[in-house]
């Protein structure tokens, strides 16, 4: 649905946060505002979560939906942006490296065992 622009799926059963969000970002290119307040995937004050839980919260679906404007009731602000891309980026290089390591040769290689190992 390339023209939507606006999702709110408040208070639902959301509790998995990276797969709502690619789904989001795959579904709905254009999406400029995502409201997801009273869901698991998304802690704030208001369902137990903590401060950190819902910066966190904020700077992983910031960095994975560049063009969002509003997160819940909240304007994203560049300085929110740019922590988010600092924030992100080496892992979603790091899961890139991976990916392109495992696509290559069908394996881990030994460094990579351990850190899946731990």
């Amino acid at each position: 649905m390339p023209s939507v622009t606006t999702v709110c799926i408040n208070k639902n059963k959301i509790n998995n946060l990276p797969v709502f969000v690619d789904e989001i970002r795959r579904k709905f290119p254009s999406i400029k505002i995502l409201s997801m307040m009273n869901n698991e995937a998304a802690p704030s004050y208001f369902n137990g979560g903590s401060l950190t839980q819902y910066i966190d919260y904020r700077q992983y679906v910031i960095s994975q939906i560049p063009g969002l404007e509003t997160l819940d009731d909240t304007e994203v602000l560049e300085n929110e942006r740019a922590q988010a891309r600092k924030t992100y980026w080496l892992e979603q290089k790091g899961q890139n490296s991976r990916k392109r390591k495992e696509d290559s040769s069908g394996k881990h290689t030994p460094a990579e065992k351990l850190k899946y190992s731990q």
